[in-house]
């Protein structure tokens, strides 16, 4: 549907405090903000306070009388719940009656609280030209930066768009840039950014390394940049991406990792597919591959983003079992813990745990070393499931290690035995 103009409003999720204004073009995310001068409402923006909702499209005259019927239905100039200093109105204006209150629904319920729900495709993931539009205004410091106290950047929440969200060497290397040289540090830390929900919750989408770096260095405070979650549109993987981009573009920050982008598939499915795909049929499809490559295509190459696609595949299944199946992995000191016990009991076998999707290489190479080494001739492969799809493959695997054991020495005595990864194994029996 076209339209030539638009109505917006602004509410201050902190205060509640609102401002009804009037656009003459299609373009809703053109950068525009409001035209209003008043001190508190700037200094709201700049904070991120503003969550804007579009409330009516159409032609400019409706627009227009619009804007004047909600403003004159709470008397916006007089109202202690408004920015606005007066009821609108201007050139183009008519008897603002002539717009029913059918048409005035969605911006009445916005000022009664209820903010409107924009329809979209299921497949309409992320808007990748809005958000790099909002990274290019970051770029052209465009938002206000705002020296804040390392204290309050303590507070925020984090937004993990990396495989793992720290890297604790990195976090180190920056500190000590800050404390070698301050001043040089200063020009060259780009601004934490930090996303204002609805909610009022303030959540750093790109800078979460910074934001420790300058804890660990001493400083007092830090630039911090915020942008409320509706220029993201609210919704999640815009603001993902902004992360994504903000790492592919980096000052001393640590870039993108080919492991990144399994993280960033991971986001994409999980907050806006998982609820409606029985059976991961959306997941294993070609058309969200293809929305994956769309989306990515800028940040990873295609080979990378199908690589990456399969092992989080893998991953997503693998937690769906761990949270619906009691689908269990074992640790280190499990396993370790199994070994003892189980040499502890036999001191003339030699025994090594490996994961199924190896045992049949470095599983019988194991085996093989470990009894030479004690010099004994009997062995036993305990073996264990990574994740689901080691699991669903275990008779593939098991062939495989079977054939492999067959060219042993003839008088080598090796057997094996699978964990069983729905009920966790203390003892061995074999």
């Amino acid at each position: 549907m076209t339209f030539q103009a638009f109505v917006y409003g602004w509410r201050n999720v902190h205060n509640g405090k609102m401002y009804i204004g009037y656009r003459g073009t299609s373009d809703v995310n053109d950068g525009y903000k409001f035209s209003s001068e008043d001190t508190e409402l700037k200094d709201a923006w700049s904070l991120g306070h503003l969550h804007r909702s579009i409330l009516f499209r159409g032609k400019k005259a409706d627009a227009i009388t619009m804007e004047r019927k909600l403003l004159k239905h709470v008397d916006a100039r007089r109202s202690d719940n408004f920015y606005n200093k007066s009821n609108g109105g201007g050139v183009g204006i008519y008897d603002y009656n002539d717009i029913s209150d059918d048409m005035a629904k969605v911006g009445i319920d916005w000022i009664n609280g209820e903010d409107p729900i924009e329809e979209k495709d299921t497949y309409d993931l992320i808007d990748t030209d809005l958000v790099e539009g909002i990274w290019q205004a970051v770029q052209k410091n465009q938002y206000e930066i705002i020296e804040e106290p390392v204290t309050k950047i303590g507070t925020f929440d984090h937004n993990q768009v990396r495989l793992t969200m720290f890297d604790h060497n990195h976090v180190r290397s920056i500190a000590e840039r800050m404390m070698h040289d301050p001043v040089e540090a200063r020009k060259n830390v780009s601004p934490i950014i930090v996303c204002v929900t609805q909610d009022g919750v303030n959540t750093i989408i790109d800078g979460n390394h910074t934001s420790h770096a300058v804890v660990q260095a001493g400083w007092t405070s830090s630039p911090v940049v915020y942008i409320n979650s509706s220029e993201f549109l609210d919704n999640q993987s815009n603001i993902d991406y902004f992360g994504n981009i903000a790492n592919h573009n980096p000052k001393i920050k640590k870039p993108n990792s080919t492991q990144d982008c399994q993280r960033a598939i991971i986001n994409l499915y999980t907050r806006n597919l998982a609820e409606e795909d029985e059976e991961f049929k959306i997941l294993e499809g070609q058309k969200f591959k293809s929305e994956c490559e769309k989306a990515f295509c800028k940040l990873w190459t295609k080979p990378q983003i199908s690589a990456n696609l399969k092992s989080a595949i893998v991953r997503i299944k693998t937690d769906h079992a761990k949270a619906q199946m009691n689908f269990q992995t074992y640790s280190k000191p499990e396993l370790d813990a199994l070994t003892k016990e189980v040499e502890g009991a036999n001191p003339n076998l030699a025994v090594v745990t490996i994961q199924s999707s190896a045992v049949y290489n470095s599983g019988t190479g194991a085996v093989m070393n470990k009894m030479g080494g004690m010099d004994v001739w009997e062995g036993l492969i305990i073996i264990h499931h990574g994740n689901l799809h080691e699991y669903d493959v275990r008779d593939e695997s098991e062939n495989k290690l079977i054939k492999a054991m067959e060219r042993m020495h003839p008088d080598c005595d090796v057997k094996y035995i699978f964990l069983d990864p729905f009920k966790k194994q203390t003892k061995v029996e074999f």
